[in-house]
């Protein structure tokens, strides 16, 4: 049994609806090759509401009833840690797509894996695009909570130890008007400017920083950057505003020959209104790890989650695997994690800063359209 905590009603349900949409069709796909050793995959969904005491709460109901053989433990960095800790406790299999490099600590978390790269992993990119610029100061807002401060310390330490001064300013995740925060950074003179969150809290940020007639060069991190905006901000709200995307969810990029018939899947299921809103890089998340975990389920002949954990750190990517996503450089997504490191690695050229777009009918990201 697959448990899903993700939000569907609250303020990243755009996201958990795609999250679901890619679950469902690997889930599809799956049963109708058998299943896992000859049982069928079924899923149990949580609303998490993106809060992470209702997810806690969610869990414990369902652990009361018995353990599920798979988790994937919310649809933010904040969720995900205040799950870890029961899901170790009772030695249950979660493999998610949530960044902070707080929850790649095998040690602490032995049964949890990502299939994202780490928050960090898009740092450099930023670092090496501020040298060039030569920025000496730069400031970061974000929101003050689990996820926010993670990508703080993400960006923190490299920034400064390229030479530039960082500064920052936290934002409740519930407050409608970012303007104070943001003329307090303003008044400190940065160069640029790195904007943390997801959703409506973007938007905000955006409308405040247009509102006092600030356009330096601002950045959308990896939680800001998908955030859907397209439509709901205007062309002075984005102005001097990039977001940074994996190059292979790109319109144009190559991509696995696997994929094509696969995205037709996912825009004749019932979550395909997504498909523009959140990618298909978020479909084939779930429809991914989903791949990955019966693959290799099948090849070690259990389900058992301890075993499967460990099984993971040995495990070496076939020639031809069952999944479709593309992994940095353009090759086969690979899954191969060591006692020491749960979390796909990758380069800083696997990222790129493009003008704020929109997703086309396929799910691809179209720079600069939409606005």
């Amino acid at each position: 049994m697959f448990y899903v905590s993700i939000d569907t009603s609250g303020p990243t349900a755009v996201l958990g609806g795609g999250l679901l949409a890619g679950a469902r069709t690997a889930i599809k796909d799956i049963n109708a090759k058998g299943g896992i050793g000859g049982r069928q995959i079924k899923l149990e969904v949580a609303n998490d509401q993106n809060n992470p005491t209702k997810a806690v709460s969610e869990l414990q109901r369902r652990l009361a009833k018995g353990k599920p053989d798979l988790v994937y433990p919310g649809g933010s960095s904040a969720v995900s840690m205040s799950m870890l800790p029961i899901l170790t406790r009772d030695k249950v299999l979660s493999v998610g797509a949530t960044s902070s490099i707080q929850l790649n600590d095998p040690k602490k978390f032995p049964y949890h894996f990502g299939v994202t790269p780490p928050s960090s992993a898009y740092v450099p990119t930023f670092v090496q695009l501020a040298k060039e610029k030569g920025y000496k100061k730069v400031a970061m807002i974000y929101s003050d909570d689990a996820t926010g401060q993670s990508s703080f310390k993400q960006y923190e330490g490299p920034v400064r130890q390229a030479g530039i001064e960082l500064v920052s300013a936290g934002y409740d995740t519930t407050a409608l008007d970012m303007t104070p925060q943001l003329q307090q950074l303003r008044a400190q003179k940065p160069d640029a400017l790195i904007v943390n969150g997801y959703g409506t809290a973007v938007l905000y940020v955006l409308r405040g920083r247009a509102q006092i007639g600030w356009t330096l060069p601002s950045y959308g991190d990896q939680l800001a950057s998908p955030s859907p905006i397209a439509g709901k901000v205007t062309a002075a709200q984005i102005k001097n505003y990039q977001v940074i995307m994996q190059t292979s969810s790109l319109v144009g990029d190559h991509q696995h020959p696997g994929l094509a018939p696969v995205i037709k899947e996912f825009q004749s299921s019932d979550g395909a209104k997504f498909l523009t809103q959140t990618g298909v890089a978020v479909f084939t998340t779930t429809y991914d790890l989903l791949q990955f975990v019966a693959y290799e389920a099948g090849q070690e002949k259990t389900t058992d989650g301890q075993k499967l954990a460990k099984a993971f750190e040995k495990f070496k990517t076939p020639a031809t695997p069952p999944w479709v996503g593309k992994g940095p450089n353009g090759e086969v997504t690979k899954y191969e994690y060591t006692p020491s490191n749960h979390f796909p690695m990758t380069s800083a050229t696997s990222f790129k800063y493009v003008q704020p777009g929109t997703y086309d009918a396929d799910g691809f990201y179209v720079p600069g359209k939409g606005y």
